[in-house]
């Protein structure tokens, strides 16, 4: 098993910007060229597993128990903030700019955290919080996830790696079953169950021992080809969404993630740890929230008062991707500094004035840090 990452882990932050940047240029619908630019969610909830097992893993092995009210507490004081501020947006949006939004399932499925499930069974197209729906996956996660943990340890401490590995090929299983009987592609895509394998796998690379995990990472220049791959071509985004393909892109991550996590002196940690990427990884969460609502507002309005600002796509694709980062970006650092950060200063509700003694620098990077 993995040991606990005590300082920063140099070169996550560089990973996430990389992933919320493919994603943002996927939702552009302007950068044709990176038609995959959805493997950044699977990268999300890759690196989501990974820090999540393995703080909730470490603080077993410190206290021999899970504090689940701290878990959760940590969890919604992290997230709900923001996701706050955006719905917020989103409805001064719906109130300033008639249009044809049904704004209580805008706002409720994301509030929730039921937007997979609502997109899942097409109950709703929702046209501003749709990528709500990544959010509600991780959520669920994070429900579950540390009962089943907690349950493991208890009762089958010695399996743990066999368990998670059982837990991953059971979704697999059940999606490629899904899928062989012709279920929907978004009802394969969005259920919890169908695609919550990237998180297991994330798991899983938080339990196994440290030199299977090292190894692993020596294929790190493989994954990230095969990322390419799919990010960049429209065969490989074909094949990455075929039951075989469906698992290789969360295992791809998954293998350059542990590159990173156990060669912190690395070419490739010192490409991703630029100042820019770190930058922008820190606050990716808050990114990946606005910059879909101002996509949708300012590229896709879909109504006359609105013109979605740019006339048609009059204007040039470089100037519209631009405007839209920046615009993007400066949300993003209001969230952060206005809303998020003085967030994570609030204390437990119902704990000593000490504070929580089993939090270590590795519980503040994993929960504090960790955004989408």
């Amino acid at each position: 098993m993995n040991q606990p990452q005590h300082v920063r882990i140099a070169g996550l932050d560089g990973l996430r910007a990389l992933s919320v940047i493919a994603v943002f240029l996927a939702h552009t619908g302007l950068a044709g060229v990176v038609g995959g630019g959805y493997v950044g969610v699977d990268v999300f909830f890759v690196l989501s597993g990974y820090l999540i097992t393995n703080l909730l893993v470490a603080e077993h092995l410190r206290t021999g128990r899970i504090d689940l009210p701290a878990f959760y507490w940590r969890r919604a004081r992290r997230l709900y903030p923001a996701l706050l501020l955006m719905l917020a947006g989103v409805g001064v949006y719906c109130l300033i700019f008639p249009a044809p939004l049904r704004l209580g399932l805008e706002v409720l499925p994301a509030f929730f955290y039921v937007m997979n499930w609502v997109r899942a069974f097409e109950i709703y197209d929702a046209h501003l919080t749709g990528h709500t729906w990544t959010l509600a996956i991780e959520e669920q996660f994070y429900l579950v996830w540390p009962l089943i943990l907690l349950g493991v340890l208890k009762f089958w401490p010695r399996r743990i790696l066999i368990a998670v590995a059982l837990l991953t090929v059971a979704v697999i299983g059940w999606r490629s079953f899904l899928m062989s009987h012709d279920f929907p592609v978004v009802r394969v895509y969005c259920g919890f169950d169908t695609h919550s394998d990237g998180l297991l796998i994330g798991a899983l690379l938080a339990v196994a021992p440290r030199r299977w995990t090292s190894w692993a990472g020596k294929l790190w220049p493989v994954a990230a080809a095969y990322l390419c791959f799919v990010l960049l071509s429209e065969t490989g985004v074909e094949f990455s969404l075929q039951a075989l393909g469906y698992p290789l892109t969360p295992l791809a991550a998954a293998l350059i993630i542990a590159k990173v996590v156990t060669d912190q002196r690395s070419t490739l940690v010192r490409v991703l740890n630029i100042a820019p990427l770190v930058g922008l990884g820190r606050v990716s969460y808050g990114f990946y929230l606005w910059h879909y609502v101002v996509l949708q507002s300012m590229l896709y309005g879909g109504h006359d008062t609105m013109g979605a600002f740019f006339g048609g796509f009059s204007h040039p694709d470089i100037a519209m991707v631009t405007i839209t980062f920046v615009i993007s970006m400066a949300l993003t650092l209001f969230s952060w500094f206005v809303v998020e950060k003085p967030a994570m200063r609030l204390r437990f509700p119902w704990r000593r004035r000490g504070g929580d003694p089993n939090r270590s620098r590795c519980a503040r990077y994993a929960t504090d840090e960790n955004g989408h």
